[in-house]
């Protein structure tokens, strides 16, 4: 049985957690940082491969019109491209151009540098224990709402 404390208290840390995320990762030698839905978008296509607007709509759990705008968006920065099915279905897929996947590494290294300077005093085992929960986490919210997400991990620089 979960304490309503403990709860609470994760609550309100996640949301802390969410705003943290992104701070500090500033687009230091980058073109720019990315928003948030490219990175997102470019994360799962390298991770789980070309995927049609449909399919990432139900790999999110969002509607079709609302994936639609934010791959139209990524296509017109150059982020994406549209490409026949590789299997060779009717609908079209998306993958990330090597422009895209250039950023997505950009984007990657700067929070994993933001990371690091945010836990630069913890015992290397804290920041495992970090990541693991994180996981758990994340997996726990896949399982039930039935949107697993494929684990491609960035390799460190």
């Amino acid at each position: 049985m979960q304490s309503e404390d403990s709860v609470n208290e994760l609550v309100y840390e996640h949301m802390l957690l969410s705003r943290y995320a992104l701070q500090g990762t500033p687009p230091q030698s980058r073109t720019e940082a990315l928003d948030r839905s490219s990175t997102v978008l470019l994360a799962r296509l390298q991770a789980g491969g070309p995927m049609s607007v449909a399919e990432l709509a139900q790999s999110f759990g969002l509607d079709i019109s609302t994936v639609h705008r934010q791959v139209a968006a990524a296509m017109k920065s150059g982020l994406i491209e549209r490409i026949k099915d590789p299997e060779g279905g009717v609908a079209r897929k998306h993958q990330p151009t090597a422009e895209g996947v250039k950023r997505l590494q950009e984007e990657f290294r700067s929070r994993r540098e933001s990371y690091e300077r945010f836990t630069q005093d913890w015992p290397r085992e804290d920041v495992t224990a970090l990541a693991r929960l994180a996981r758990r986490f994340n997996e726990s919210v896949e399982a039930t709402l039935g949107h697993s997400w494929p684990r491609h991990y960035p390799a460190g620089e």
